[in-house]
């Protein structure tokens, strides 16, 4: 009986020992389980946190920089913003219209922001014409376009940055179409002017009220082929392009 009893005992013991044993190993696969599972949260956490770098700029791609033309003078106007609704916005802060205008109308965008603008101004205090042949006046071609410096911190997003390229490229291709114009304008008036008899009809004719009827025409016509067959290639915007 004892030694039943005693067996019975040695079962009993080493059931709980069993048991605890179970009980530990359970604890320790649960807290392994919960480590693990923390530690693929954080994995989770620090890849978005590396994602989020990539996408941000710190410099590359640089920002968009206007060829030069020849006698052309390209100057600019500030625009700011961490965000495409941001820079928007600066550019009706910006109101160049009424600081660097007055703006021609434009049917392409009646009643919008100008995003640029151009214009020419004779080269010179005067002239003096000896004969109509070899009288002929220079002109100053200007172009205005945005200009956007954000800080190569991390603050912008690379894709705000290639939207923003894309945008100040097709502005640059529209005010570079105005200048070839005018310049092929300018350069008919004088061999307009070449031809007159007199040094006194050429004054007339360069005083003229109408003198740039033909230019004005011109740049009239630009815009309504654009508005026509609106492509970024040819320096046009079509509405919502790229979200602009």
């Amino acid at each position: 009986m004892t030694t039943a009893l005693l067996c019975l005992g040695l079962v009993a013991l080493l059931a709980g020992e069993l048991l605890s044993l179970d009980f530990l190993l359970a604890r320790q696969v649960a807290s392994r389980q919960a480590q693990l599972a923390a530690s693929r949260q954080r994995v989770v956490v620090d890849n978005a946190g590396f994602l989020d770098v990539r996408a941000r700029w710190f410099g590359t791609p640089a920002l968009f920089q206007p060829a030069p033309i020849s006698n052309t003078a390209i100057v600019f106007f500030d625009v700011s913003g961490a965000s495409q609704a941001q820079v928007m916005d600066s550019f009706d802060r910006a109101d160049i219209c009424t600081r660097y205008g007055p703006c021609a109308k434009d049917p392409a965008n009646p009643g919008g922001t100008a995003l640029g603008l151009e214009w020419f101004k004779f080269a010179g205090s005067g002239y003096y014409c000896y004969s109509p042949r070899t009288t002929t006046l220079s002109f100053k071609e200007y172009i205005l376009l945005p200009r956007w410096s954000p800080p190569a911190d991390g603050s912008v997003t690379i894709d705000l940055v290639v939207k923003w390229n894309a945008l100040a490229q097709v502005i640059y291709v529209h005010e570079a179409g105005h200048v070839a114009i005018d310049k092929q304008d300018l350069a008919a008036l004088n061999e307009q002017a070449h031809r007159l008899s007199t040094c006194q009809a050429v004054v007339a004719f360069w005083n003229g009220p109408h003198l740039y009827d033909k230019d004005e025409a011109d740049q009239a016509a630009y815009h309504a082929r654009l508005k026509a067959d609106c492509r970024p290639e040819v320096g046009c915007l079509p509405y919502g392009w790229m979200g602009w």
